[in-house]
């Protein structure tokens, strides 16, 4: 997670998911800087993507929590053919990366400032 010190300015115009009351505290953190993700205030459990119970206990008392942002690629693809809008030509090929993040869920990201291989 970075700190106030090393939060980088981020400037995103790539489309989006409808931001849901469910998710909306998710998308503040990524505003500021912030990965959160959901924890389990009955067995501890973190998960995402964003659910209303625990995956593990079904309880629905849970909380968002800040995570380190820290992971391992588990997977990769590049990604060569426009899908989605709002990508220029020139900002293809790009590289989405599955990390499992030390907190133990998965999340998929666009991998960024990489060499190609």
């Amino acid at each position: 997670m970075a700190t106030e010190s090393q939060t980088p300015e981020l400037s995103y115009d790539k489309p989006l998911p409808p931001v849901l009351e469910l998710t909306k505290p998710f998308w503040d953190g990524c505003r500021e800087g912030v990965l959160q993700i959901q924890f389990c205030n009955i067995c501890d459990l973190p998960w995402f993507p964003p659910a209303e119970a625990c995956p593990r206990c079904l309880q629905d008392d849970w909380e968002w929590r800040p995570i380190s942002g820290h992971g391992t690629v588990w997977s990769w693809i590049r990604m060569w053919q426009k899908y989605f809008p709002g990508w220029s030509p020139d900002e293809y090929p790009y590289t989405i990366a599955l990390i499992k993040l030390e907190e133990g869920p998965y999340m998929y990201s666009t991998l960024v400032e990489i060499e190609d291989q």
